[in-house]
């Protein structure tokens, strides 16, 4: 059995970041590019209208010296129309904005400066304008002012938001890449569980770790692949890890205790998982096993087998799998770990006398002054008072009440 930061030392020494992959554009929200993003197109791709009202020449209405222009409507045009027909001296064509700017036209005059009710006029009738701030080319995109095609509209290295998604689909990008987040399976073990959706049996329980650790892993901007359950059959339970060993972490929970039928151990050590570790002085948690699957010509795969027990479990994510999903996913080094605080205890809280414990807390206050409250507890399968629970109070292994007043050390959730 290890301590924590040794636990840590060693998880940290066995993940990398992931190579670069190239994805759809929209998995690669939020990370960044590793290859320039280059358009295909001019954008805009051709002359359009910015505002609606009537395409014009712009010599016909300078003639007008800022007074009223009479013109020939001679085709109407919304977005997405595309006509042949040339725009001459004298005529005009109704535009909406977003369509492109016809043949011989040059400017477009907003409806709003329409006069005598001709504002609704359509092809074939006469609209009478005036536009006493008209300037040449007024209203009109031209085409590729924005950028040109074969430009780098996004230089590697951007991370990817909402803005730059777009910016990238508009250049023709479906695919790009980026840095990825990492793929983890989640495998939970166990005769006893039944889906969430079954009403369990006399002896049966619900598997309430799959969708945790799911949740968790997506909160974390991982994606998460449920392998749901499997029994407690070294056979079943050999080809259902052999499926999560594709992925870059694989998540177990339960099997990795002492028991009869605490088979994860051996069987990942049959499919080739190269143990590093297996308990950590901790509570609750302690059965914590940790291993790598490598393969020559990929990364390896980080494999977590966590307790059963569904508290434990959670603890042993926040603690161990979060710093190693956040070295696969490129973050920087002090967004690996939950950070760590000192807060004074609103209620007792008792520390383990053998290993250091993490109690479910409250915490609240300004970051100079925050209190702790300890919340209900009654051992490492219950979940309630997780729930609530922004934090844990970090209490070392000495057996003692810890006050309320008393400063100790607590571990921030999100």
């Amino acid at each position: 059995m290890i301590e924590v930061d040794e636990a840590l030392r060693l998880i940290e020494a066995a993940a990398v970041p992931l190579p670069p992959r190239r994805q759809r554009l929209l998995d690669a929200c939020g990370f960044a590019l590793a290859e320039p993003v280059v358009s295909d197109v001019d954008s805009p791709p051709w002359d359009r209208a910015m505002m609606d009202g009537f395409a014009v020449r712009g010599g016909d209405v300078a003639a007008a010296a800022g007074g009223v222009v009479e013109l020939d409507v001679v085709v109407d045009l919304a977005a997405g129309d595309v006509t042949t027909i040339v725009v001459g001296s004298g005529g005009c064509a109704r535009i909406m904005t977003g369509a492109p700017l016809p043949a011989g036209a040059d400017a477009v005059i907003p409806v709003e400066c329409a006069l005598d009710g001709t504002a609704a006029t359509h092809a074939g009738g006469r609209v009478r304008l005036r536009d006493e701030r008209f300037r040449p080319g007024q209203h009109v995109a031209r085409r590729g002012t924005a950028f040109q095609a074969g430009a780098e509209v996004l230089a590697s290295g951007t991370v990817l938001g909402a803005a730059e998604i777009g910016l990238a689909a508009e250049a023709g990008a479906t695919h790009v890449v980026a840095a990825c987040r990492p793929r983890v399976a989640i495998l939970s073990t166990g005769s006893e569980l039944v889906p969430p959706a079954a009403t369990p049996a006399f002896g049966q329980t619900r598997n309430s770790n799959g969708p945790m650790l799911a949740a968790a892993v997506r909160l974390l901007g991982a994606e998460p692949i449920p392998l749901g359950l499997v029994a407690d059959r070294p056979e079943a339970l050999r080809a259902a890890v052999a499926q999560g060993l594709a992925a870059d972490v694989l998540l177990l929970s339960g099997g990795v205790s002492a028991g009869d039928l605490d088979l994860v151990p051996g069987v990942l050590a049959l499919c080739g998982v190269e143990q590093v570790f297996h308990k950590v002085r901790h509570k609750p948690g302690k059965p914590l096993w940790f291993g790598v699957y490598r393969r020559a010509a990929a990364p390896g795969t980080l494999v977590f087998g966590l307790p059963g027990n569904p508290a434990s479990s959670l603890v042993c994510f926040d603690l161990f799998a979060r710093p190693a999903l956040g070295i696969l996913g490129g973050k920087p080094r002090d967004a690996w770990h939950l950070p760590r605080a000192r807060a004074r205890l609103t209620a007792p809280a008792k520390a383990a006398a053998d290993r250091p414990v993490y109690l479910p807390c409250r915490l609240a206050g300004p970051p100079d002054a925050l209190e702790a409250t300890p919340l209900p507890w009654t051992g490492s399968s219950d979940l309630r008072g997780f729930a609530g629970a922004n934090g844990y109070v970090a209490l070392p292994a000495n057996g003692k009440v810890h006050e309320a007043g008393t400063e100790v050390d607590v571990v921030l959730r999100p």
